[in-house]
C-alpha cells in the first residue's frame, strides 16, 4: 500500500512534459480536527481514539486528496517527542486503507476518520498524543505539508491515562549480518560492516539503539539503528517489526571503520537498546561478534596466480592451485580462503596453505566439469601468528586479478574411419540393425552425441537416429538404426554430425562439407 501511495505523490508532485502551462492549480486547507475521546484510559489495553478532520481543495478538475497523517508521543518540554510516529495513509482510489473517507465527502470539501489502537504504556502514567505533521497532496498538483505548530489551532492532541513503562528493551542473537565474512579491509578508503541483533519491548516498543565496538589499544567505534516511517516501505530499520515496535527482529547496525584503522580484532563492547518510552538498556563488558580488520600492513602478499588455468575439465572435475608470495607472514602462512562470484559450483578443496621450497604458498581449489568461468572475489590469507591479509572486491581490498577458467574447445570432433554394416538392405527390411562405425581420432571436450541423416541423388537429407553417449575422446563409437518406413529403393550417402560436450559439431558427408574419411559411405536400398 504504501508503495502505491508513494507512486501516487510522485506522479502528483512531478511536472509533466507539455502540460505544466495547462495545470491549474488551486489553494488546500485544513478546516477542523479533532479526536474522539479527547481523553482515553489506555491500561486496560485494547482502547481505541478517533481521529476526525476536514480539508477543502480549490483545485479545478481534483478527484480528491490523497493524504498521510503523523501522530507522536509529546516530551517532557514543549515541541520534544519521544519514540517512533504512528502512520496513518488514505490513497484516493485505493482500498482498505488505515483511514476512511467519511460519507458524503467532495473532491472539494472531504472529511477523513482514522481509528488507532492507543499503546497501553509510555513514559508514566499519563502521555499527550499530538497530530505532528500532515500532508496532503491531489493528482493535479495542488499539496500542503502542515506541521506541529500549524495544527495547534485545532484539537490535534489527545491525552492518554496509561501504564509507566520502566523496562528497557532486551537483545539476542547478536552477530555479524550473514551475508557478510567477519573481516574488514581498511586501507586507503573507509569500510563498512553490518551488524543484525534481534530487539525486545513487550510495553512500549523499540525506538532504536547503538554498539560499541572496542579494538586494540582500547579504540573504540559506534554504529546505530533506529526504527523509522518510510514513504516507500512503511516502517524500517529492521527485518521484522511487529504492531508497535514490541518484537524488531534482524535489527541492522552498520559500523564504518575509517581508512587504517588498527588491524587487529574488533568485537562489540557494549549495546544500548532505547525504547518508545524513553528507557535505555546498556549491556557493557561483552566481547561480542568478533571482526578482523587489516590494512594488509603486517601480512600481505603479491604475484597470485592459478596453475593450472585454464583447467581441462573435459575429462571430468579437477583440482587447481591458487598461489601467491607471502611477505611479512610470522611463523609461515597457515591456510587461504578463496571466495569466487560463480555459480558453476567451483569451491575450494583445502584451506590448508603449502609453502614450496621458493617461498610460494598455495592452497588446493576444486573445479567442475564442463564449462565454466570463477572470477575470483576475495582472498583472505591468515599466517600462524593471526595476522591477516584480504585481498578482492568482496572486502573493497586490491584486487587479486585472478579468474579461474575451463580450457577452450579449441579442436572440434575429427574422425579418421568410417564403415557402414550392412551396405545393402531390402526395403520391406525395417528390422535389420545397420551400424554406423566411426573412430574418433581427435577432440577437445569429447564427443557425446551424434545424428545420422540418408541423403539421397537429388540431395533429399532423411534424418534417421540421433543418440547420445558416454563422452568420447579417442577411439570407435558406434550408431545403429534401423530403415526407416518411408525410405523408397535407391541409392542413399550416409551423413554424420557429431556433437561435443562445449555443444559444438562437426559434420561429415554432407555435400559441399567436410568428407567422410576413405571416401562416400553409402546404403543401397533394394
Amino acid at each position: 500500500m504504501t508503495a502505491a501511495i508513494g507512486a501516487a505523490l510522485a506522479l502528483a508532485l512531478a511536472p509533466i512534459a507539455g502540460t505544466a502551462a495547462a495545470q491549474e492549480t488551486g489553494t488546500a486547507a485544513v478546516t477542523a480536527m479533532d479526536f474522539t475521546p479527547s481523553a482515553v484510559d489506555a491500561t486496560p489495553g485494547g482502547e481505541t481514539v478517533t481521529l476526525r478532520w476536514t480539508m477543502t481543495d480549490t483545485t479545478p478538475g481534483a478527484d480528491g486528496m490523497s493524504v498521510r497523517v503523523s501522530l507522536r508521543r509529546q516530551g517532557a518540554t514543549a515541541g520534544t517527542y519521544l519514540g517512533v510516529p504512528l502512520v496513518g495513509n488514505y490513497d484516493v482510489g485505493s482500498y482498505g486503507q488505515d483511514i476512511k473517507l467519511v460519507p458524503g465527502s467532495t473532491p472539494q470539501e472531504a472529511t477523513y476518520e482514522w481509528t488507532l489502537a492507543v499503546p497501553q504504556y509510555a513514559a508514566g502514567t499519563s502521555v499527550t498524543w499530538a497530530v505532528t505533521r500532515l500532508e496532503a497532496w491531489d493528482h493535479r498538483g495542488t499539496s500542503l505539508d502542515w506541521d506541529a505548530a500549524r495544527l495547534g489551532a485545532f484539537h490535534s492532541t489527545f491525552k492518554a491515562k496509561t501504564l509507566a513503562d520502566v523496562q528497557g528493551p532486551t537483545y539476542e542473537n547478536l552477530a555479524v549480518d550473514n551475508e557478510q565474512e567477519p573481516y574488514v579491509y581498511a586501507g586507503r578508503g573507509s569500510s563498512n560492516m553490518t551488524y543484525e541483533l534481534d530487539v525486545h519491548d513487550p510495553q512500549a516498543g523499540i525506538s532504536g539503539g547503538n554498539l560499541t565496538l572496542t579494538g586494540p589499544g582500547g579504540r573504540h567505534l559506534t554504529g546505530s539503528f533506529a526504527i523509522k516511517w518510510t514513504w516507500d516501505e512503511g516502517y524500517q530499520g529492521c527485518g521484522y517489526i511487529g504492531w508497535g515496535q514490541t518484537e524488531a527482529m534482524s535489527c541492522r547496525v552498520s559500523v564504518v571503520f575509517p581508512a587504517h584503522t588498527a588491524s587487529g580484532t574488533w568485537t562489540v563492547s557494549k549495546v544500548d537498546l532505547t525504547d518508545n518510552a524513553g528507557n535505555t538498556s546498556t549491556y557493557d563488558h561483552l566481547s561480542a561478534a568478533p571482526v578482523h580488520v587489516t590494512s594488509n600492513n603486517v601480512l600481505s602478499a603479491d604475484g597470485f596466480t592459478v596453475t593450472p588455468n585454464p583447467v581441462d575439465t573435459w575429462h571430468g572435475a579437477r583440482t587447481t592451485k591458487v598461489v601467491f608470495r607471502p611477505h611479512g607472514a610470522r611463523g609461515g602462512v597457515a591456510s587461504a580462503v578463496v571466495h569466487t562470484d560463480s555459480a558453476n559450483d567451483c569451491r575450494q578443496s583445502s584451506t590448508k596453505a603449502t609453502t614450496a621450497a621458493d617461498g610460494t604458498v598455495s592452497v588446493d581449489y576444486g573445479v567442475p566439469r564442463w564449462v565454466f568461468t570463477c572470477p575470483v572475489t576475495g582472498l583472505i590469507i591468515t599466517d600462524n601468528a593471526g595476522d591477516v591479509a584480504l585481498y578482492g572486491s568482496e572486502f573493497g581490498a586490491p584486487e587479486t586479478g585472478l579468474t579461474i577458467t575451463s580450457a577452450p574447445d579449441s579442436v572440434l570432433p575429427r574422425i579418421d574411419r568410417a564403415t557402414l554394416s550392412p551396405a545393402v538392405v531390402p526395403a520391406t527390411d525395417h528390422s535389420t540393425e545397420i551400424r554406423l562405425t566411426v573412430n574418433v581420432s581427435d577432440t577437445t571436450s569429447g564427443v557425446d552425441g551424434y545424428d545420422v541423416s540418408l541423403i539421397d541423388s537429388s540431395g533429399q537429407v532423411y534424418p534417421v537416429v540421433s543418440g547420445g553417449t558416454s563422452p568420447t575422446f579417442s577411439g570407435p563409437l558406434t550408431a545403429t538404426f534401423a530403415l526407416p518406413s518411408h525410405v523408397t529403393p535407391g541409392t542413399y550417402t550416409v551423413a554424420l554430425t557429431l556433437s561435443d560436450q562445449a555443444h559444438k559439431s562437426s559434420r561429415f558427408g554432407f555435400p559441399n562439407g567436410t568428407p567422410m574419411p576413405g571416401g562416400p559411405l553409402t546404403l543401397t536400398v533394394t
